[in-house]
Formats: structure tokens, C-alpha cells, sequence
């Protein structure tokens, strides 16, 4: 089951008053998802462009970008323009009938949103140019046929936007103080703008009752297991996002994104990575399960534009690493595939995932504080890199400042890899000295690894 759970607050919501994006992407367990980054290109009159599954016609110009995105697909979970344009999407169902034509990927959309929307409002029109266009009508799963529709969050440094679509329709709110989405739709009666037929088609379709008041949720939601299971997530999401409010920060929103119902519904049974119920930080049960794949947060800063903070696999055992649209990433983020690599960030804490899921009663708590200092460590060097590169910038020294902040990310990214890699193996003696896996997740985790090539007890 796919799930995605997005959030942004304004500047009103926020502790420094500049607006915050974060969203944790779920896909199928395997999926690798990197980060890359594409440059900004010029592209001449006739070109085309190869997206998943269509060919589209090219534009002009495109935007600079980086984005996390399954290692298969063109498109992006979550991504962010040199604009300062950032957007994520969630898996949607509509009860439309499938539309007849193989169009775009939801992710496909975002992505060329990014790469042609100098504002989150520009990007937002771009990408219902698009659906109704081409509509969303196409596989979005490597090794199934799986379809849906999508809902998105729009953001840049003055404004959000939430969209949500059903086939080809779609409505539009602004964003007041704060919103999250999950796989339900959220978008009711109170929304800002919205396909021309929104109301009328939902009724040729008797999607309402004839005197009923047109309600977009109720009207164009299919009922299926995953929306059902999305609302708990979606409440969650609201309640940890008003109880912070209004000192939400990058720093406390990775509490949010590592949540699993602690101190609430699952509690006081079942913990991190026990998997038993779809929660924010979601972890898998089986091999047809999906999980968190990763993670980014973007926030604004005067003098610097966007700021990035990324964790590879499921937050909770990962760091938040920052980033930067300077043009240059470490190898080790943009390397993966559909097999384990050691060269790939993204593979090495999915390993360290499954090492501590083995039994995460035994080993959460202490690789969790290990991660806390890791990442604490880089949240106060992140800033202190920001302020000199604002300066350096200021006083027209941008090569400076450029290298200042790649290098803070290649040296974060070295130290978590180091960190990971002995983690993972203080671990992987424990299980050996006891006989390998064992409990209830052993088959789970073996058949996993097997699969994917991941060193581990078992499947070595």
C-alpha cells in the first residue's frame, strides 16, 4: 500500500517566520530513492521530452532542480527549484472511471511543475495545464499495475498552495497557517479554484445526493482500504503540527516526520518498526509492503534562498543531512538502484534499517541517540556554514560560498556513511553471536535481503 504523508507551515507558524515544507515518501520496499540534480537547460523549438511512460512536448527553458525520486521513474516524490519552488505529492483514489488514455505520472507532473514554475502558484497552473492535458492515467509501480490520482502541496518562500485532483479535475486551496495531507482527500467545500465542471460533473455522475451541497472530498473520494487507513495519519499530522504551532522549526518537524503513534494509538504495545498499523514513519510488515523511502524539509533563508535537509530510508533511523541547490551532490546520494550498493547512501541505512528491525525493542533506543548526536551535530554546523555563506554571498564572493556549502554536505555524508556502516555491523555481530534472525520478522527480513542483495545474517 502506497502513503505518503506532506506538511507546510507559513512564516505565522514558524519559529524564525519563514514558511517550512516536509514530506516523507512511502513506496515499495527496494525501491531505492536517490536525490539527484538536474541543471537548468535551453532546449530548442521541436524537442521532446521521455517522461515514465509518454513523450510530451519540451519547453524553452527549464529550471535547475533536485529531487528524491524511485531510481525507475523520470518523475519526483518531492523536489525544489532553483526558484525556490518546492512540492510533494500524495497517492489519491478517486471513484472516476480510468481514463482510456496512458497519460502522466503524478510524480511525472511534479516534476515538470518544478522544472517550468517560477512560483509555487505558476508551478501549480503548469501542472493542471498538464493533467488536463495529458491526464494521470499511468503505472506508477515497478513490478504491479498500479494507478491512481495524486493531491500535492505547493510551497515557496511567500506562499502554499494545496491541490488535489481526481482523473482530470481538480480543486485548489491557499494555505492559511499550516496544512498536512495524507491519502484522503482533504479539499471540501472551501476551496479557492477549481476545474470549471467541478460541481456539475460530480453531479451528471450522481456522485452526491441531488440536494446535498457539493462537498469535493465526499463526492470524488473512492472508499478503499488505503484512504480509510490514511485518516488516522492525516489527524496525527494536524494534531502534532497545531501542538507546535507556532514555533515549528526544521529541528522539531523531524519529530513529526519520525512519528509512530508514540505515546497514543499503538501505545504502550508496539513501537518503532513494529509495523502494525500505517503510521507517519511507516514501516513495512512484508514484502509487498511499502515503507518510508525518504524524507526532505525545505525552508527559506534571506541571503541564501532554499535550505535543504534529507534523510535516506525511514527517518527514524536515518539523519537529516543538509543540502544545497548549488549544482553538486555527493555520489553517494544520487547512486541506487534495484540492488544493494555500498556506495549508496540510500543502501547503507536501509541496511541499518533492517539490522535494527531484526528486534527494535534491542537496538532503536541506542542507535537512535547515536543518530540524535550525528544529526544534532549537523543541524548547529549547518547553521553556522548558512550565516558565513550568506556573507560570502553578500560581498559577491558566491564561489566561496558555493564551496563552503558542498562541503559541509560531502563531510556529513562521509561521517553518516561511517556511522551507518559501524552500526550496521555492531548489530550484525549481535544477531550472529545469537544464531542469526529470529522472531517474528526474521522470515520478513531474510526473504528481504536475499532479494536485494543486502549483506545480513541469513542471507550473506
Amino acid at each position: 500500500m502506497l502513503s505518503c504523508d506532506t506538511l507546510v507551515a507559513l512564516g505565522c507558524a514558524t519559529s524564525n517566520g519563514q514558511n517550512l515544507f516536509a514530506k516523507n515518501s512511502d513506496r515499495p520496499i527496494g525501491e531505492a530513492q536517490p536525490l539527484v540534480f538536474f541543471p537548468a537547460a535551453t532546449h530548442p523549438d521541436g524537442e521532446t521530452l521521455r517522461c515514465t511512460h509518454i513523450l510530451i512536448p519540451q519547453v524553452t527553458h527549464t529550471y535547475s532542480l533536485i529531487g528524491c525520486k524511485p531510481y525507475w521513474m523520470w518523475g519526483f516524490e518531492i523536489g525544489v527549484n532553483e526558484c525556490g519552488v518546492v512540492i510533494g505529492n500524495e497517492a489519491e483514489d478517486s471513484n472516476l472511471p480510468v481514463d482510456a488514455v496512458e497519460g502522466l505520472l503524478g510524480m511525472d507532473i511534479l516534476r515538470l511543475g518544478l522544472e517550468r514554475g517560477a512560483s509555487a502558484y505558476e508551478a501549480m497552473h503548469v501542472m493542471i495545464d498538464l493533467l488536463e492535458t495529458y491526464g494521470q492515467n499511468a503505472n506508477a509501480h515497478i513490478s504491479a499495475d498500479y494507478r491512481y490520482d495524486n493531491s500535492y502541496i505547493l510551497a515557496d518562500a511567500k506562499e502554499a498552495w494545496g491541490l488535489e485532483t481526481a482523473g482530470r479535475r481538480w480543486t485548489a486551496r491557499r494555505v492559511q497557517n499550516f496544512a498536512a495531507i495524507s491519502n484522503c482527500y482533504s479539499i471540501r467545500d472551501d476551496y479557492d479554484e477549481a476545474s470549471a465542471d467541478i460541481e456539475s460533473y460530480a453531479r451528471q455522475m450522481r456522485l452526491l445526493a441531488p440536494d446535498a451541497p457539493f462537498d469535493f472530498a465526499r463526492a470524488y473520494s473512492r472508499t478503499v482500504l488505503r484512504q480509510q487507513r490514511a485518516v488516522p495519519r492525516y489527524r496525527r499530522l494536524n494534531k502534532l503540527l497545531d501542538k507546535l504551532n507556532p514555533a515549528l522549526n526544521a529541528r522539531n518537524v523531524t519529530e513529526i516526520l519520525r512519528d509512530h503513534f508514540e505515546d497514543d494509538l499503538l501505545a504502550p504495545r508496539y513501537g518503532a518498526g513494529d509495523a502494525v498499523f500505517p503510521s507517519i514513519c511507516m514501516h513495512a510488515l512484508t514484502e509487498k509492503d511499502s515503507k518510508t523511502a525518504g524524507s526532505l524539509i525545505v525552508s527559506w533563508r534571506d541571503g541564501l534562498g532554499v535550505t535543504c535537509r534529507h534523510c535516506f530510508s525511514n527517518p527514524c533511523i536515518s539523519v537529516y543531512i543538509p543540502v544545497y541547490l548549488t549544482g553538486k551532490l555527493p555520489n553517494s546520494f544520487s547512486t541506487g538502484g534495484a540492488l544493494y550498493s555500498a556506495e549508496s547512501l540510500w543502501w547503507v541505512m536501509e541496511r541499518l534499517n533492517c539490522a535494527v528491525e531484526a528486534d527494535s525493542a534491542r537496538f532503536y533506543a541506542e542507535v537512535r541517540a547515536r543518530m540524535d548526536a550525528l544529526e544534532s551535530a549537523f543541524f548547529a554546523q549547518a547553521v553556522e556554514a548558512e550565516d558565513r555563506a550568506i556573507s560570502l554571498f553578500a560581498a559577491g564572493k558566491s564561489k566561496e560560498a558555493t564551496v563552503l556549502l558542498d562541503a559541509l554536505t560531502q563531510s556529513c555524508a562521509e561521517q553518516l556513511l561511517s556511522a551507518a556502516n559501524e552500526e550496521t555491523g555492531r548489530i550484525l555481530s549481535l544477531l550472529r553471536k545469537d544464531g542469526g534472525l529470529y522472531g517474528c520478522r526474521a522470515e520478513y527480513l531474510r526473504e528481504y535481503c536475499k532479494n536485494t542483495e543486502i549483506p545480513f545474517p541469513d542471507a550473506e
